[in-house]
Parts: structure tokens; sequence; C-alpha cells
């Protein structure tokens, strides 16, 4: 179930940390195992020029990963940085179903 929309903006490096982009990306929050979908990744000012796909993150043990993989990337722990920034009370753990 979705329980909230809203946009986030953070930096994203890229390229082993030798390129700082700055992207807008709209969330949908659910609640049913709170996860965070984060799509229409675009550059501040392009609002109909979406660069990169949609992804689904949460947070387990600390650290933003992705739904299915359960691992980190640099995107995941940049989205779930500025969603913990905007929303302080977000991404509270509930534990992994499969612990």
């Amino acid at each position: 179930m979705i329980t909230a929309n809203f946009q986030i903006r953070f930096d994203f490096l890229v390229d082993t940390e030798r390129l700082n982009i700055t992207l807008d990306a709209d969330v949908q929050e659910h609640h049913s195992e709170t996860y965070y979908i984060i799509g229409n990744f675009r550059i501040p000012g392009h609002n109909n020029q979406a660069i990169l796909p949609g992804i689904s993150i949460r947070k387990e043990k600390g650290v933003w990963v992705h739904t299915d993989s359960h691992k980190p990337s640099e995107l995941s722990k940049a989205a779930g940085a500025a969603i913990d920034l905007q929303h302080p009370d977000a991404g509270k753990e509930i534990p992994h179903p499969h612990e």
C-alpha cells in the first residue's frame, strides 16, 4: 500500500567519485514492508527526461539496499540518505521476513 509520495534531490557520485551529478527523483513509500520505489531520476530543470531506471530500496541494518538483491549501491545509499534528510523517521527498519 502506497502511503506517501514525495520528491528528493541529492548528489550522486559517478565514476569513482570523480563526477558529481545532482538528481531529482520521485519517491513512493510503501508500508506493507516499508520500502521505497524511486523513479523518474532526472537532472533538475529537466522534468520529462528520466536518465536512470527506477529502483526499490529499503533500510536493512542501517544501510539502504536494493529490495531484490539486499545489497547497497552508490545510488541506493545516496537516494536513501536524501530520504533520511527529508523524512527523519523514514526507513524505520522492520526485520526482513527471511531473517
